[in-house]
């Protein structure tokens, strides 16, 4: 065992001792909770909803009730320990399009804490990645929650909410402009094969490469009404294939770096249908984890290739 510690890089463990005179349970913040954080999660959900319906009615954005909703709900949820756990976990509703948005704004703020961004810059990229999507408020509702792929021609239909988030953006004096340009180039990509505009490398906003490494990753993480979500393990190989080519590579680098942190513990079921722990979430970058079943088997992915993880039960 200490042999294949030391192969995985573990330099030091915690060992719980087979008698302890004291036990205690500690207090642990609401974040831990996984019940309280569903209730927390939820109604910021609601009021997302409710902006964002009002927003289809009147084709205005109450950017005051939005910034306030960025700031005093979503803002706690980017420093919650255990945050991606968490929002893996979360049983998806029908409302899929404001659940994403609130998603992808904790995810780009969690993101941007690891590249180092703070301040008031953090609280604008937090605020891009709620609005991120609010062009959407104004497409079609057979066409947003078509229940299968798209024609060519709803397909187009849908590619015009990043100018029509942007121009509703635009009809508001107090919108950063950051935020502007972050809702209108989300879906560009790197080698300029996004939309609207086909931008490529520096040409896109540091915000928008941002938030559409988080977009990309809640999305393959979520179900949706044609497909089912799949596992952030193969999230991450496909984040990795796209690195070099239509994500930005910093951005995604950081992501892959640091997101692995939080997959040790988690329970997962293998192809072969046995249950499995996390015990080494695996190297840098989209290496394989190292398992162990219930019956004690350490299993290593990276050499078992035909062995798969089929599915997330806890995390």
């Amino acid at each position: 065992l200490i042999r294949l510690l030391n192969q995985w890089g573990v330099e030091r463990v915690a060992i719980e001792l087979p008698e302890r005179k004291h036990t205690y349970e500690p207090t642990l913040p609401w974040s831990y909770d996984r019940a309280a954080f569903n209730a927390y999660y939820k109604d910021t959900v609601d009021l997302v909803k409710t902006a964002f319906n009002s927003i289809s009615l009147f084709r205005q954005v109450p950017v005051a009730r939005m910034q306030e909703l960025a700031n005093q709900k979503i803002d706690p949820l980017v420093d919650a320990p255990g945050i991606m756990n968490h929002l893996l976990m979360i049983r998806h509703t029908n409302d899929y399009t404001f659940e994403h948005s609130v998603n992808v704004a904790i995810l780009s703020g969690v993101l941007g804490k690891w590249m180092g961004i703070r301040g008031q810059e953090l609280r604008d990229l937090i605020f891009a990645g709620l609005m991120h999507d609010i062009g959407k408020s104004q497409i079609p509702a057979e066409v947003l929650n078509k229940p299968g792929k798209l024609l060519p021609q709803e397909l187009e239909v849908m590619r015009m909410h990043t100018s029509k988030g942007y121009y509703l953006l635009r009809e508001v004096p107090q919108v950063p402009t950051v935020v502007m340009w972050a809702v209108l180039q989300h879906h560009e990509r790197m080698d300029g094969s996004g939309y609207p505009l086909k931008l490529k490398g520096d040409g896109i906003h540091k915000f928008a490469r941002i938030i559409s490494v988080a977009d990309t990753y809640d999305a393959m993480t979520s179900d949706r009404v044609y497909r089912r979500r799949t596992t952030p393990y193969h999230v991450i190989d496909e984040l990795f294939g796209q690195m070099c080519a239509t994500l930005d590579p910093v951005v995604c680098s950081t992501f892959l770096y640091h997101v692995k942190d939080f997959m040790s513990g988690n329970i997962v079921l293998l192809s072969d249908g046995r249950q499995a722990k996390i015990v080494h979430p695996g190297n840098y970058p989209n290496g394989l984890p190292l398992v162990e079943t219930a019956d004690g088997q350490f299993v290593n992915l990276e050499k078992k290739r035909e062995i798969k993880i089929y599915g997330l039960i806890s995390a």
